[in-house]
């Protein structure tokens, strides 16, 4: 068949062909549920909500007259931007007339610090008003200091190329040639007022920042640059300073070293941690006196040679000798230097900044945690690290008096381009720093999580806010004491890490919280044929219920494990200008998240598929979920059909580098109608698996529109076990075990009694 050609002409029959094309795929593929999620969306954007809260001090008394204000983004939540109330005598306020879209909330209050917190308005249509609690406002004090930590930052790479093809300014990009600054400043709007919160903010910028790098012919596998301009927006977002001690500020050697220190000082930003030698770097020191609070910040690198073999392409600087001259770079994170700054900072409140440890990792290597103890030991008054691109939890080492500091083990990214699935939630750490006598005491960390949708940073509220902080109190329970390979304690431990209201917080001692212990009583079905029971969910009666104890009435071992899926509930849990945009799922018009049909909350997924389809649907994760090599597995969710073909449940295992290594189907509904119904598959990894997707999948029905919904899913990770259920067993807390299940459990016991510990933390805020 001849191609046919149209002439400049023909521009009128080109139009009306488009027309015709485009009626036909319309009728063809439009689904009558998209109408009516249409018009649900619009009767609950239509359906306004109230926001009550209360502004009080730390130790709860009220605040009259604190100034709320609301900060919006979105065509939809844009109505409520700029909406302001002020507290009553009791410290309340209202916010009426709300669109139901997530906000930021600004809380000011005259000769106190501001506070940002993030406000859930994604309400069911059945509540007309929702509470954001207690808002804790702290006095400015003659001899105090609030700083913020932000993560790994770069501003290059997908940013400004996002298809990889060499050509930048394209349609995707995200930072343009002629709008590089104005660029920068969209990437963090979700986070320059909770950045610009505090008297001083850093972030560790792990980038050379020049327009035209001379290129490396150190055969460094991965190096990063970032245009001057951005760093404009990096200022105004409220960053004032950036650590440059890490393994990507010698990407391109001397020329690109000094010119990144010297654009980073022309923005305005100061800079430490990297010099022309290694006595050069020692000497950057970031120093600031605020409220009589004396600081010093530097930053170092744990990794030295990058995996070079060539010494004059290694990441940190060298004095020179008889043998070699001296070499620029970042300042080495050895024992030495470490030593020489806290002691010459001996009196300030000095804090190193230490870029290191294994990426994508949990928890903190050896060489690191070696250099926490040296840093506390050596008077650091809290330790600062990154370089996982993960997040890792809370530390604690005892200093000289046996008083307790803290060690953050790994904030995550702040700003980064990176499409690894552990990376998308970090968090942000707000330290208030008290000068009490000749010493300086932080008494308790606040970490504010976010995670990162298309790169972009935002703040996450309600369910994801909790999990992300039993995620990382978790990994600050579970922080063994010892190094690697070693039974002999090092010194460094985990803190006491739990979400509380707007914040997760990090304290000391147990002076600073109180618990609420609980028991439940359940039953659970035993199979006959396997003797163990399906995986149950902990129900938490608040988020920061942990399950602390497991006994049962007869012999069984018990698993107990963690969601590793996280976006699974399908909730819109971050604050943007969007709205169930649900970025980690592959949707199209035949699959989406949808408001209109949940199980609980506001979000599910919707498959849909007409008879005259010829294609199954598939809505996958987007992002390979990592796991341990050979682990067991549970597929957990809900589903429910209108009229719906075939469903299935799909996994895809896949080997470290990424190669497919199988493709299952793990669980089949027949067609048909039918009401919300549980599936729960049991799956052990292939042995060479470290990563999955998922895959829910609707074949076409034998007539009319077939709707599949999908709510409340979970790929369980069992992490845990023990085979003392029956005197019972006790778990560390605060920790985010969500499911657990029997196994081995006694023939012919039908029921399984069981017994379970609920620990609830609470903050006690001075």
């Amino acid at each position: 068949m001849p191609k046919i050609k149209f002439q400049s002409s023909s521009i009128l029959l080109r139009v009306l062909l488009s027309l015709i094309i485009y009626h036909i795929a319309c009728v063809c593929y439009a689904y009558t549920f998209d109408a009516i999620e249409t018009r649900f969306d619009a009767n609950y954007l239509a359906t306004p909500i109230s926001l009550t809260g209360t502004v009080v001090t730390p130790a709860g008394l009220p605040l009259q007259n604190a100034k709320i204000s609301v900060i919006a983004w979105g065509p939809s939540g844009i109505s409520n931007a700029n909406k302001t109330t002020t507290s009553d005598a009791t410290g309340q306020f209202t916010l009426s007339g709300l669109a139901r879209r997530n906000v930021l909330l600004s809380v000011v209050f005259p000769g106190h610090y501001s506070e940002i917190v993030p406000a859930d308005l994604n309400r069911p249509l059945s509540e007309l008003t929702t509470a954001t609690g207690k808002i804790y406002v702290k006095k400015i004090l003659a001899d105090q200091t609030r700083l913020i930590f932000g993560g790994d930052t770069m501003i290059g790479r997908r940013f400004v190329d996002a298809d990889g093809d060499g050509i930048e300014g394209e349609p995707g990009d995200l930072v343009r040639p002629a709008t590089r600054t104005e660029d920068t400043l969209a990437l963090l709007k979700y986070l320059r007022d909770s950045l610009s919160a505090a008297d001083y903010t850093i972030v560790n910028l792990e980038s050379t920042m020049a327009s035209q790098p001379i290129p490396s012919n150190c055969s460094k596998s991965i190096t990063f640059f970032s245009y001057p301009e951005t760093l404009a927006g990096l200022k105004g977002s409220g960053i004032d300073g950036v650590n440059l001690g890490n393994n990507h500020i010698y990407d391109y050697l001397s020329s690109g070293l000094n010119e990144t220190l010297f654009n980073v000082a022309a923005a305005g930003l100061d800079a430490a941690g990297a010099g022309a030698s290694n006595t050069d770097a020692l000497k950057t020191t970031i120093y600031h006196t605020f409220n009589n609070v004396s600081l010093s910040m530097l930053g170092f690198s744990q990794i030295v040679t990058g995996g070079l073999s060539d010494r004059s392409c290694w990441i940190t600087a060298r004095d020179g000798n008889s043998t070699e001259p001296a070499k620029p770079g970042a300042l080495e994170a050895s024992s030495g230097n470490i030593k020489r700054f806290l002691q010459k900072e001996a009196g300030r409140f000095a804090i190193p900044m230490i870029h290191g440890g294994t990426e994508y990792s949990s928890y903190p290597s050896n060489a690191m945690r070696s250099r926490y103890v040296t840093s506390i030991l050596n008077n650091a008054g809290v330790v600062i690290s990154h370089h996982p691109h993960t997040t890792q939890g809370i530390g604690l080492v005892n200093d000289t008096t046996g008083s307790p500091r803290f060690a953050v083990l790994s904030l995550g990214n702040l700003l980064f381009d990176q499409e690894v699935f552990e990376t998308f939630q970090s968090y942000i750490v707000i330290a208030d720093v008290e000068k009490q006598g000749t010493d300086y005491v932080v008494s308790h960390l606040k970490l504010v999580p976010i995670h990162h949708e298309n790169y972009v940073p935002k703040l996450l509220t309600g369910k994801a806010l909790a999990r992300l902080g039993r995620d990382i109190g978790h990994l600050s329970t579970y922080l063994p004491t010892s190094p690697s390979g070693s039974s002999t304690p090092d010194g460094l431990r985990g803190a006491v890490v739990f979400p509380d209201g707007h914040r997760v917080y990090s304290f000391r001692d147990a002076s600073q919280y109180t618990t609420l212990s609980s028991a439940q009583t359940l039953t659970a079905a035993v199979s006959a044929v396997t003797q163990s029971t399906s995986a149950i969910e902990f129900s938490r009666t608040s988020p920061s219920d942990m399950l602390s104890s497991i006994k049962t009435n007869t012999a069984a071992t018990t698993e107990y494990g963690r969601d590793i899926l996280k976006y699974g509930d399908f909730e819109d849990n971050d604050v943007d200008g969007d709205y169930s945009e649900g970025t980690s799922w592959s949707q199209t018009n035949a699959r989406y998240i949808e408001n209109n049909v949940v199980r609980s909350g506001t979000g599910a997924l919707v498959l849909l598929r007409n008879s005259s389809n010829i294609t199954d649907t598939a809505c996958n994760n987007q992002n390979r979920i990592s796991f341990p090599a050979g682990s067991k597995l549970t597929l957990r969710g809900w589903i429910r059909g209108q009229n719906s073909g075939t469903f299935k449940v799909r996994i895809r295992f896949y080997d470290k580098n990424g190669a497919i290594i199988s493709t299952t189907n793990n669980f089949t509904k027949t067609p048909g109608t039918y009401g919300w119904t549980a599936y729960n598959v049991d799956v052990t990894a292939p042995a060479n698996a470290q990563s999955l997707t998922i895959w829910y999948v609707q074949s076409p029905p034998l007539s009319g529109e077939g709707r599949v919904y999908i709510d409340d899913t979970a790929i369980v990770l069992w992490e845990g076990k023990n085979t003392t259920s029956l005197t019972g067993f006790s778990l560390p807390t605060p920790n985010n075990w969500s499911y657990f299940r029997f196994n081995t459990v006694a023939p012919a016991v039908a029921n399984l009694q069981i017994t379970l510990g609920h620990k609830t933390y609470s903050a006690l805020l001075k």
